[in-house]
Formats: C-alpha cells, sequence, structure tokens
C-alpha cells in the first residue's frame, strides 16, 4: 500500500468517528435540537455540559492540525476545557457549533494535504492523530448520551 493509499484509509477512518451513523451518531445529528439553553444544561456539578464537550473538542481538533503544522507540542491556547463565552445566547452556540465544524474539516483537509512524513514529524507522529479519532468519538457518544438524559429531565418540567 503506498502512502497516498495509507492517507485515503485514515481519511475514511476519520470520517467514521464523527460522520458516519454506522459506527457514532453523526456530529449533525448528534447536535441537532439542540438549543443553548440545553448546551449548557448540566446532569450534575462535576458533569461537563455539552456546549463544554463542543469546546474541548474544537480545541483539540483545531490543536492536532497546529502540532502537525508547526512540529511543536502545543497545548490549546484556550487551554483543554475552554470556559464558556461570556454571553451564552443562539448566537454564540452557533458560533460554537460552527467553529466545531469547522475544526473537524481542518483535520480532513491536513490529512489531504499532507505527507506521512510531515505528519510522522509532528512531535507524537500518527499515533496523536489517530488518538483524536476516538477522543472524537467518546465525545460525540457523550454529547448524545448527555442530550438523550437533558430532554428527559427536561420533560418532566
Amino acid at each position: 500500500m503506498n502512502e497516498e493509499d495509507v492517507l485515503n484509509q485514515v481519511s475514511i477512518a476519520f470520517e467514521y468517528c464523527y460522520l458516519h451513523d454506522a459506527w457514532v451518531t453523526p456530529l449533525d445529528e448528534a447536535l441537532s435540537g439542540i438549543d443553548s439553553n440545553t448546551a449548557r444544561l448540566k446532569l450534575s456539578q462535576e458533569s461537563k455540559s455539552i456546549w463544554e464537550i463542543v469546546l474541548h473538542l474544537t480545541v483539540w481538533n483545531e490543536n492536532i492540525v497546529e502540532r502537525v503544522q508547526t512540529k511543536v507540542a502545543t497545548r490549546p491556547i484556550e487551554g483543554a476545557w475552554p470556559k464558556l463565552p461570556e454571553h451564552q445566547d443562539a448566537q454564540a452556540w452557533e458560533t460554537a457549533k460552527h467553529r466545531l465544524r469547522q475544526s473537524f474539516e481542518s483535520v480532513q483537509t491536513l490529512i489531504h494535504s499532507t505527507t506521512m512524513t510531515e505528519i510522522n514529524a509532528s512531535p507524537y507522529g500518527l499515533a496523536d492523530l489517530l488518538c483524536r479519532f476516538t477522543h472524537a468519538a467518546y465525545h460525540i457518544g457523550q454529547i448524545t448520551i448527555l442530550k438523550q438524559g437533558l430532554w428527559g429531565i427536561k420533560s418532566h418540567f
């Protein structure tokens, strides 16, 4: 298998972590129907809100692109779990979702525009990129479950 074939397979594997319903709830489906009020609710004091998970997933998707491009073991500037915006209205929620979608597109673009040599020259190489796939699928599953739980709670009000 040549490098182009490998990267094509990596691209397909990435799609399976957020896009294809055979493996996960697709990102758009997981986020559909969630308004800004629901997005910031928590099941407990210790749990994360859907909005917090969206921001977390976004910065780590953006981070892998930065790591591969700069060859530096960076961490997200906003922190691993960015704070919610000051104004948590519908527009801010739409902005957060749009940024998340863009972060997935950026990773996909990275995969299609980068060689295996460049990926492996990044601080943690291909393994770091592949771990992000599991990370994304996990958090999309978490959003899906939280959404179901929050809707169940809201139906009692």
